[in-house]
């Protein structure tokens, strides 16, 4: 086990509340999961306790176990923290999620840029969608988990893999930066090299918050459709992050 893992499992042990064990509990099945180089079968539960879940659970403890509710609370509400640390992953697909989008869309072919460890590329793939992975891995420098990739991968900035790759159903970024011009030369090249192929373009994050720039979000036009609704109602948030797939045109 990680320290994390170690941490949360003794804490868990300490505290001995159910909804607390249910979390650990899930959270050990997904660093399962993710260590076997696969992907979830469904969602997360909820993780992190809720303000009235803390204050109730603190009340039925002795003073001697407030400081590790809070810190096991902590830990749970940073999970996703930990598994960018980690595994250099920032969203975490699952199986119904992808076999909804292809089913939905009728996708056939994708490219993932900006793909990091490229788990979306592998969980798509795991729903028979040929894809196509790049990133410029100037991130990857100094990190960690620069050479931890879940799908091979092409070291291909976006822009250049956009115009590289012309033939794809589709174009899917997760969890592009909050910073710098990125996500919005994406866009610029999307919709002059591939607005008139129909060739989707989805975004994976959360509008106005974690991902993406200010900018992008004011020249991105959201299509909203009873299809993505349902595909998203697959993939609801396990944190206090607001994540989402966009289709973006």
């Amino acid at each position: 086990m990680n320290n994390y893992q170690l941490k949360i499992n003794k804490l868990a042990k300490i505290i001995q509340e159910p909804i607390i064990n249910n979390q650990v509990k899930e959270i050990n099945k997904i660093i399962e999961t993710i260590n076997q180089h696969d992907v979830l079968d469904r969602r997360p539960v909820d993780l992190g306790l809720a303000p009235n879940e803390l204050d109730e659970i603190q009340r039925k403890n002795f003073q001697s176990k407030r400081v590790a509710i809070e810190q096991i609370n902590n830990l749970l509400n940073n999970f996703r923290s930990f598994l960018s640390r980690y595994y250099g992953i920032w969203s975490l697909p699952n199986l119904e999620t992808v076999h909804l989008l292809k089913s939905e869309f009728d996708l056939k072919k994708g490219l993932e840029i900006m793909a990091g460890n490229a788990y979306w590329s592998k969980a798509l793939t795991q729903a028979n969608v040929k894809m196509i992975a790049s990133d410029s891995f100037t991130w990857a420098q100094g990190s960690k988990t620069g050479q931890n990739n879940f799908y091979p991968t092409q070291k291909l900035d976006a822009i250049s893999s956009i115009e590289k790759y012309d033939d794809v159903d589709f174009i899917m970024c997760a969890w592009a930066p909050n910073f710098g011009d990125s996500d919005c030369q994406v866009l610029d090249t999307y919709r002059k090299c591939c607005d008139l192929k129909q060739t989707k373009l989805f975004f994976v994050g959360e509008k106005n918050g974690a991902t993406n720039t200010a900018q992008f979000w004011q020249k991105a036009h959201q299509i909203k459709s009873k299809k993505l609704l349902k595909v998203n109602q697959s993939f609801k948030s396990f944190d206090f992050i607001d994540e989402k797939i966009f289709e973006i045109k």
